[in-house]
């Protein structure tokens, strides 16, 4: 068999796609989720006398129609497609509901131009006409939505499904698929599990022997039109179709354009090295993009044959044929789809979706266990994930193999999930562009401007109307560089290359750019801010009658009931030789010293549990099917792999002997925050284990035997930064080991009695104080959020320096630590620095004091949901000053990032307001990646090269890694601010030296242009992203924007300077006594011809000579002005190739001004011979220049700094 496993089915044949009532039903959140991401759809369909019109129009045109079309979704849509219902539409346009960027997931429809929009074809399917059903509402009740949703209405029984022309319209839209409802009037998500999913598994998980799948071939042939092939398919355009979709791009265009202008006036040399530069450019792009596409197909995209069980029978397939309700044979292998386990036990290694370098074990879906409401996101302890790796499997039940049913496929799955996160992240707030149109804008008003004052000269000089509108097209070409875009690219793409030099990998580049405005960031504690394990310290055993705490004990001396517990209370599983598991789990189980067994397989327990009235036992109940059920009516057959353990050779002494068998386990849970089991110990008696968060095993154990002491005992360990769990033990008298089987995990959980603390250390990284202590200097907000107990997740603070040692600390909890968040109060509490209570006198000064300052903060899971709903009075100051982020869920995690970021969607859809902060996340564990998803910068901890859990991945487990990544994201910024400023301070001196010629009636030349663009200007800018980041980082921040007065001023002051050091050129070459004017109408040519214009005799003159050699020498002084180091990048001397390249520059500057005329000066470089007194005069001139301008810049930044803050025209100086 190739690596993979294979499917089964089961005998369940009334398991129904949908829902067999025509009432509308809620979507599972699962199936809102696509709906967050559009704010509506609009109908059309194909107009035949439009689409020849538009030929027409396009040829007519010369094709620029076509372009046009390409850039402006509306207008192609306005000029080819006709409007009309969604009911009747053959193409729709789909609205995004806010942005997200459009990677690389390209749908059968023509490229989308507006990033709002994308104009997609809907598909027909009579494949539901065959089946007879009254309402057709029954079969598409499963997207409907909640009646408060944009998306939904109410829907009466008897409402239409099918269209006027009898056919069912699929859509496919980013990687989802969405189904038209006519009583809706709208597309509706496909969900990504089947209405009746959750009961047709309890109905296979309690079956007593599986025969096939959940559904019968009707159900398969709706379910096989709604979830289609179950692929990861990511369309990759060939290379010539992406070269003509790139030969479109507006900037190309441009380049066209003015390639066209400059050999209009005969500068054929430049425009062909121009244009091979541009072509040169597009196969690059290309080449890039392919690739790229290429490796995310690939990474994507799994098939393998499986074998499905169909009617007692074991059938090989393709993996792209399987559906939701598929039962499966798992084999070690990659998964292609999501797999609820229901027979035996899994090894899975889920490292390239989690960042999670740990195996971890996979358990049989119960649903005495895990509830009725299976959700795959949720029961992660049961679901293997498509794309991750089974290492090993252990059969369980009468089938003898381990079997699952599949849940999700395609893009529904947990991998297809992510990689739609990477073809469409989550926009962040990104302004760069934007604001380098705006630039781009501002110097076209700008040629504009020099435009007008040409048009007055040239006509005076007695040119044609056209000429002086050819060389308006000129100086347009010359006021937007055509290097511009390419040079914004180089300092990303060194900056990504230097992370990979730190072992960090980089999947999403524009997160670089983002980790330059960090200004709030996140730590996981356990193996991030902490080393990864935990050692144990000892146990606190509870005196006999729960009267106190004895005295710590461990080693040698733990007393043989704790390490029962500890030995057989956990969800390890042996693989080979190795232990696998969680990590804290290892740790204990090796600190008993105790060895574990492994039989290599598990047995069936029938358990009847049915009662007289018919009731299932522990409210469980499989269901009923018209068709049949898949087991015996009333038996129960439980699958369940034994674990055995035995004590070490020589334990015989402390009467520890035989073998210890794990007969149950309910997988532990940040939910639950508890692991249970129950082990039947050699004797034959059966007893529960439990460990688990201290304040959940207080909850469960029986409360004579919860000393009263358990608060300060507790927070004596927490206040030392030790990892505590609370211990508890039953024995279960009297019952057997089929009746424990048939019971739920909350009656076994009845009459817990607390026997102890098992408390750990687990020690801070080396480095992470002093990591923390450099980014707290540059005045980088840190916060912890953690799983851990809010005590010690605190006293780890205190001691990594993220809190104040001698600040008082402010807790936010709720007043119940069980039930409903909703039903219970807030509970403000403060505690000293030595952990002693401190009373406040009000709710309202523990507030004041958190928001002054004067308090540190931590808040609770709980405590974080109830602020949410207390409203923003009272969660903004925690939210501006919390330091610890305690007990928190993997959602909450989310939660926090999107409330100091940007906000996020509620549930509602309405938009929820974030703190505006730039937040990065760091962590290393699977319940990290929702916050590592939802941050601005998500950093992974883990050893793979690179997991599709977070944009950066680095494979040094150290905290270091963010100073570095921060450092190198501030570089890269300002890396390409300074290369901006630089171009349009270059495009600025070039249209002013243009302007000034024209001005005389003369021009510029060939090679000119040539060494201006090419050997200056563009080589300049390519290396100056060769600069390191700053060794440190500073308190100072980037501009936030582009068009920031930080950026603005000195370019401004530059544009100045220039301006006026090219006119003092011009005013002392006029006072010279040799000086001649130069004729615009010399003998023989004509300059105003637009063939003759950039001739030597139209071209050559002093004031050509003067304002190119003084225009060189400015692109110098721009170049080294610009690139001073600190604070954020290394001095301009550490960078060689920036040094070489400017060596070379001056000195072939110098050699143009101080050499007499040669071939070299005046036939390439187009330069007439100046007096030597003259070419000194030059030099003193420029090296004024330089101070000047050094002293305009360092005089901008000081005025922004004076600024900034400040309200300055209505806005705000940032």
């Amino acid at each position: 068999m190739p690596a993979g496993f294979q499917p089964l089915e089961l005998e369940r044949e009334s398991s129904s796609l949908l829902p067999k009532s025509a009432a509308p039903r809620s979507c599972e959140p699962e199936g809102l989720q696509h709906d967050k991401d559009i704010a509506g759809f609009q109908g059309y369909r194909g107009s035949l006398p439009r689409q020849l019109l538009f030929a027409l129009l396009c040829v007519v045109t010369c094709g620029a129609l076509f372009v046009a079309s390409r850039w402006f979704l509306r207008l192609r849509v306005a000029l080819t497609l006709a409007p009309c219902p969604l009911a009747q539409a053959d193409w729709v346009v789909v609205t995004a509901g806010h942005a997200l960027s459009l990677l690389a997931c390209h749908l059968p429809a023509p490229q989308l131009a507006d990033k709002q929009q994308d104009l997609v074809r809907v598909q027909r399917s009579a494949s539901f006409n065959s089946i007879n059903i009254q309402a057709s509402a029954s079969v598409h009740s499963h997207v409907l939505c909640e009646d408060d949703s944009p998306l939904a209405a109410a829907l009466p029984d008897t409402a239409p499904l099918k269209g006027g022309d009898g056919y069912d319209r699929l859509l496919e839209y980013r990687c989802g698929r969405y189904l038209f409802h006519h009583g809706q009037g709208t597309f509706l998500p496909v969900p990504p599990l089947p209405a009746d999913f959750p009961t047709g598994l309890a109905a296979v998980a309690g079956s007593r022997n599986i025969k096939g799948q959940l559904m019968d071939e009707f159900d398969r042939g709706e379910r096989r039109v709604l979830y289609g092939a179950n692929e990861l398919v990511i369309p990759v355009k060939s290379p010539l179709a992406l070269m003509g979709e790139e030969m479109i791009h507006p900037f190309f265009i441009f380049q066209y354009a003015s390639v066209t202008i400059w050999c209009l006036q005969a500068y054929y040399s430049y425009s062909l090295i121009i244009m091979g530069m541009t072509l040169f450019s597009i196969i690059t792009n290309v080449a890039s993009a392919y690739r790229y596409r290429r490796r995310l197909a690939a990474l994507a995209h799994y098939t393998c044959e499986v074998q499905v069980l169909q009617n007692g029978r074991i059938t090989t397939v393709n993996s792209t044929e399987l559906l939701p309700g598929d039962v499966v044979v798992l084999h070690p292998g990659v998964l292609p789809c999501d797999i609820t386990l229901v027979r035996g036990e899994a090894i899975v290694d889920e490292n390239m979706l989690t960042g999670e370098a740990v195996p971890v074990r996979k358990v049989s879906y119960s649903p005495a266990v895990d509830g009725l409401a299976y959700d795959p996101d949720v029961h992660k302890g049961c679901t293997l994930y498509g794309g991750t790796c089974v290492a090993q499997v252990r059969p369980g039940g009468s089938e003898r193999q381990a079997l699952g049913v599949v849940c999700r496929t395609a893009f529904w799955t947990a991998k297809g999930q992510l990689m739609k996160s990477i073809l469409f992240p989550r926009q962040h707030r990104q302004t760069f562009v934007g604001d380098a149109l705006r630039f781009i804008a501002v110097m076209l008003l700008l040629g504009f401007a020099f435009y007008i004052w040409d048009v007055v000269a040239l006509a005076s000089y007695g040119a044609k109307a056209g000429f002086i509108i050819l060389k308006y097209m000129d100086l347009i070409t010359i006021a937007v560089p055509p290097a511009l875009p390419a040079c914004l690219t180089v300092a990303t793409a060194i900056a990504v290359a230097r992370l990979q030099t730190h072992d960090i990998f980089v999947s999403n580049p524009s997160a670089v750019a983002l980790a330059g405005h960090l200004n709030v960031l996140c730590f996981d504690k356990t193996g991030t801010l902490t080393e990864p394990g935990l050692d144990l310290q000892g146990v606190v055993p509870v005196l006999p009658g729960g009267g106190g705490f004895g005295a710590m004990c461990g080693g040698a001396e733990l007393p043989v009931a704790y390490q029962e517990l500890l030995a057989t209370c956990h969800g390890l599983a042996q693989l080979g030789r190795e232990l696998v598991g969680d990590p804290l789990d290892q740790r204990l189980f090796e600190a008993t010293g105790w060895r574990m067994l492994d039989d290599g397989g598990g047995q069936a327990v029938e358990v009847v549990t049915v009662s007289e009235d018919g009731e299932f036992a522990g409210g469980v109940s499989p269901g009923a099917s018209p068709r049949g059920g898949p087991g015996t009516p009333g038996v129960l057959a439980t699958a369940h792999v034994r674990t055995r353990v035995q004590p070490p050779p020589g334990a015989s002494t402390m009467g520890l002997s035989g073998t210890y068998t794990i007969v149950r386990r309910f997988e532990f849970s940040a939910e639950k925050q508890r692991n249970v089991v129950v082990v039947r110990k050699p004797d034959g008696s059966l007893h529960v284990m439990a460990k688990g968060s201290p304040e959940m095993m207080r909850k469960l154990a029986a409360a004579g035997s919860v000393p009263a002491d358990f608060d300060a005992e507790l927070g004596q360990y927490t206040r030392e930064g030790l990892r505590v769990l609370g211990l508890a033990t039953r024995l279960l008298a009297g019952l057997s080991e089929g009746e424990v089987q048939g019971m739920s995990q909350d009656e076994l959980e009845a009459g817990l009695l607390f026997c102890g603390l098992a408390v750990m250390v687990n020690p801070l990284r080396g480095d992470t104080t002093a990591i923390i202590a450099q980014l707290q200097d540059a005045d980088i907000r840190t916060v912890m959020v953690t799983g851990d107990h809010a005590r010690t997740a605190v006293s780890v603070a205190h001691k990594c320096g993220m809190l104040c040692q001698n600040q008082p600390v402010a807790f936010a909890d709720t007043a119940v630590a069980e039930g409903r968040v909703e039903d219970s109060d807030l509970a403000l509490t403060a505690a000293s620095p030595d952990g002693s209570e401190l009373a406040l006198s009000s709710e309202d000064q523990l507030l004041g004091g958190v928001a002054a300052g004067s308090l540190a903060a931590a808040v609770t899971g709980r405590g974080f949901e109830k602020l949410q709903q207390l409203g923003d009075s009272k969660l903004e100051p925690f939210l501006s000053r919390a330091g610890v982020w305690a007990r928190m869920s993997p959602d909450d995690k989310r939660t926090l990032m999107e409330l100091l970021g940007d906000g996020s969607l509620g549930e509602d859809g309405a938009e929820v307001a974030g703190q505006g902060h730039h937040v990065g996340f760091c962590g290393d564990g699977a319940n990290d990646v929702g916050a590592l998803k939802a941050a601005h910068v998500g950093v992974s901890l883990c050893e793979a090269e690179a997991s599709v859990a977070a944009p950066l991945t680095s494979k040094r487990q150290t905290i270091a890694c963010m100073v570095t990544v921060i450092a190198e994201g501030r570089c890269s910024l300002i890396t390409s601010y300074i290369i901006f400023k630089f171009i349009i301070v270059y495009a600025f001196i070039q249209t002013f030296g243009v302007a000034i010629m024209y001005s005389y009636g003369g021009s510029v030349g060939n090679w000119q242009y040539l060494l201006q663009d090419l050997l200056y200007t563009t080589v300049l800018a390519s290396v100056m992203g060769f600069t390191h980041p700053a060794k440190r980082l500073s308190k100072t921040r980037p501009p936030a924007r582009l068009m920031s007065l930080g950026i603005w001023l000195p370019v401004m002051l530059q544009f100045t300077t220039c301006a006026l050091f090219q006119l003092a050129a011009l005013l002392v070459l006029t006072r010279q006594p040799w000086y001649k004017r130069f004729d615009p109408h010399p003998e023989g040519t004509n300059c105003f011809d637009r063939t003759q214009a950039n001739s030597a005799v139209c071209s050559q003159s002093y004031e050509n000579t003067t304002i190119f050699l003084v225009s060189l020498g400015q692109f110098l002084i721009a170049a080294f002005v610009f690139n001073k180091g600190p604070p954020f990048r290394r001095p301009i001397y550490t960078n060689l190739w920036l040094l070489l390249a400017m060596s070379f520059q001056t000195a072939l500057l110098g050699f143009l001004i101080l050499a007499p005329s040669t071939p070299v000066t005046h036939d390439f470089a187009g330069l007439v011979s100046l007096p030597m007194e003259f070419r000194s005069k030059l030099c003193l001139l420029l090296f004024i220049n330089l101070g000047v301008s050094w002293l305009a810049d360092g005089f901008g930044g000081w005025l922004f700094e004076r600024l900034k803050g400040r309200r300055l025209c209505g806005a705000t100086v940032a």
